[in-house]
């Protein structure tokens, strides 16, 4: 018994070993990461590792696939007790666990949840050899046979194991493990000697196969298995919609020890860095991602893939470079490892991070690869030089001198701020004060108020860009120049609260702005027109004969749950019907202009608005109710492309038409 004892000690540690030699590597590389705080709100991170990693909440998203890796997960969260079963068998051959191991429920529970194991297995070998999702293009398939062959042998050695027990009369054959005890016949015409025989070869190849994929995990993609409820636990628990903001600090800027962004892997933040060791290769991200489905580079999963696959290359030495104390940096990760193209197709709609089941945030490791490009380098497409040109000289994308901001609302009789805001203040945006068609949104949004009798007034000339496409261009100096302006103009007139049509608006205003001193309560008109209905403020009585699909935008969707509120206002207009697009509400399909790409071309592959407006010409509809400046200016120009007539209009615009004139 001693030897036997001292053997399994002498396995576990070996093993234990060379699975602590790698985890202390794979520590001192995330480390080389820029800091980053994920500190606080420990409640909702508990409240999340409860429903994301226990409960497999997202993946979970996709009912065959989320069976199958709940199947095999909950299956080795309840076989760790046979595993120290094992461990305590190996040095006395009737070791049960103390108080449970007698248990005939728990020998019930083990029986069918390994068994449930090999369920999961089966459905991911039926998944990628029958199936072939294209979204397990370029995974690492062999590696991932490894995997369900060791999780195969590692529950089939289990239940032979545990029905040499059976056979050996180590423990009852009983109903309660219906299983094993099936197992147990395959023994029971040897000779007890040739049982127990089996019985200790079982075991050590039970143990041998835990101890080696133990090992393994470190080396392997499945190394998710033990850093996914790490990085769901330090997941940005801010509002989807806002981007970790880059502190920039002009000294350690000049004495060369900040980055402006991710030039290199060691610019990625540490967050960002476990995002790589957390990535299941699933390609859930990539199946979703607009850009990926029109024939764009951008796959949010090889990207990080890619750069999991350089971290892992040169990570050894820039740690070993570390501890001699030299600073080595390594090589500019776009071009050599990332493709521009690859990192300007981002529409930041968000898809990839919401259907990640392991919460990786690709959004935000492509602004930051931006960053360096924007800020560290003047590298950017030809059409964003115009963008941000426009935005310094005149706090416009257009390039519209700031006198004309209030020019839109002519003959409305639209109040402008003087000393303090009234209840609410409308933000009008860029686009509803320049471009023609989005002004017609904000002419109706403002006609709406006036008719409901809210207490507003906008700024005016003294309104400028909040800042989102720069900040999602790259250019967080832009940015934070904006955001700083636009939140002394909102304090200074007392601004509470704020009303606004623009989701771009809608999210910096309420998520981030917050960052600089800026806090109101922000609120979107569709959920304003939504209340103004609801309380018979406003009555749409004109009937508006038309076959309506709802298009969610990203910015309101997405980034900030506003789902009901549009279609609840649609629903209120006499005469109209409303049918969904297959991609909707939350699993909605961008229409192209988030991360600053409206005013980028679309050079490769389908134009993202068009994929859309095909999408809404399958449903049979005539009219797309929308609720974004951007995604009228987009859609708009999508159906013009197709050619079939099909209306594009604001819900404030279809409210508007359903209330009498005067």
């Amino acid at each position: 018994m001693i030897a036997r004892a001292f053997i399994l000690v002498a396995s576990v540690a070996g093993a234990g070993g060379l699975f602590a030699r790698r985890t202390r590597l794979l520590v001192r590389m995330n480390r080389l990461g820029r800091p980053i705080d994920r500190s606080g709100d420990a409640g909702r991170r508990v409240a999340r590792e409860g429903a994301e990693v226990l409960g497999q909440r997202k993946l979970f998203q996709r009912l065959v696939p989320g069976t199958m890796h709940a199947l095999i997960f909950w299956g080795f969260l309840v076989l760790l007790t046979t595993i120290i079963e094992a461990m305590g068998q190996a040095v006395s051959p009737t070791f049960a666990l103390p108080l449970v191991g007698q248990a005939h429920w728990l020998g019930l529970i083990q029986d069918v949840f390994a068994a449930g194991v090999l369920v999961g297995v089966g459905l991911a070998a039926w998944i990628r050899l029958m199936q072939r999702p294209e979204r397990f293009v370029g995974s690492h398939t062999r590696e991932a046979f490894t995997i369900l062959g060791l999780i195969t042998w590692i529950i089939l050695t289990l239940f032979l194991l545990k029905g040499a027990r059976i056979a050996d009369g180590l423990q009852p054959l009983t109903w309660w493990t219906p299983v094993s005890s099936t197992a147990s016949h395959l023994f029971t015409w040897m000779s007890p000697s040739a049982v127990r025989a089996w019985f200790w070869f079982f075991l050590v190849a039970h143990l041998a196969l835990v101890l080696g994929f133990l090992v393994y995990l470190g080396y392997s993609k499945h190394l998710h298995i033990v850093t996914s409820a790490i990085n769901v636990w330090f997941s940005s628990t801010k509002p989807k919609g806002a981007l970790t903001p880059l502190k920039i600090e002009m000294e350690a800027l000049e004495a060369g020890t900040q980055s402006l962004g991710a030039e290199t892997i060691t610019d990625l933040s540490r967050k960002e860095l476990l995002d790589l060791y957390a990535c299941t290769e699933c390609g859930r991200c990539q199946s979703v991602c607009p850009a990926w489905n029109t024939g764009k580079p951008l796959s949010p999963k090889l990207l990080i893939m890619n750069l999991r696959d350089h971290l892992f290359e040169i990570g050894p030495d820039l740690v070993a470079a570390a501890q001699r104390g030299e600073t080595v940096k390594g090589v500019a990760l776009v071009p050599a490892v990332v493709d521009e193209d690859v990192i300007w197709s981002c529409t930041t709609c968000g898809a990839c991070v919401q259907e990640c089941p392991v919460d990786i945030e690709h959004v935000d490791t492509i602004v930051d690869l931006r960053r360096s490009l924007v800020m560290g380098e003047s590298r950017f497409p030809a059409e964003a030089g115009p963008l941000m040109r426009n935005l310094e000289n005149t706090s416009n994308p257009w390039g519209i001198p700031q006198t004309q901001r209030a020019d839109w609302a002519e003959g409305l009789n639209v109040p402008i701020v003087s000393g303090d805001a009234p209840e609410y203040l409308y933000w009008v945006g860029c686009a509803g004060s320049f471009d023609e068609r989005a002004r017609k949104v904000a002419r109706a949004v403002a006609e709406l108020l006036t008719i409901a009798g809210v207490d507003y007034a906008i700024l005016g000339p003294q309104e400028s860009c909040t800042g989102d496409p720069a900040r999602r261009m790259g250019n967080e100096f832009l940015f934070q120049t904006l955001a700083e302006q636009n939140v002394e103009t909102l304090n200074a007139a007392n601004v509470k609260k704020v009303i606004t049509n623009c989701p771009h608006c809608f999210n910096t205003l309420r998520n981030e702005y917050p960052e600089y001193g800026g806090v109101y309560e922000v609120i979107h008109h569709s959920e304003l027109l939504a209340d103004l209905i609801r309380t018979g403020r406003l009555t749409p009585s004109e009937p508006v004969n038309a076959l309506a699909t709802y298009h969610d935008p990203c910015y309101l969707g997405r980034h900030n749950q506003v789902y009901d509120a549009p279609r609840s206002v649609l629903e209120a207009i006499p005469g109209m019907s409303t049918v969904e697009m297959p991609r909707c509400n939350k699993n909605g399909f961008c229409c192209g202009a988030g991360g600053s790409r409206m005013w980028l071309e679309e050079k490769i592959g389908k134009r993202i608005n068009v994929e859309r407006m095909d999408e809404a010409a399958s449903t049979g509809a005539d009219t797309v109710a929308v609720a974004c400046p951007y995604c009228v200016i987009m859609l708009d120009d999508g159906a013009k492309a197709r050619g079939d007539g099909t209306n594009v209009l604001d819900i404030a615009q279809i409210v508007r038409a359903s209330l009498p004139e005067g």
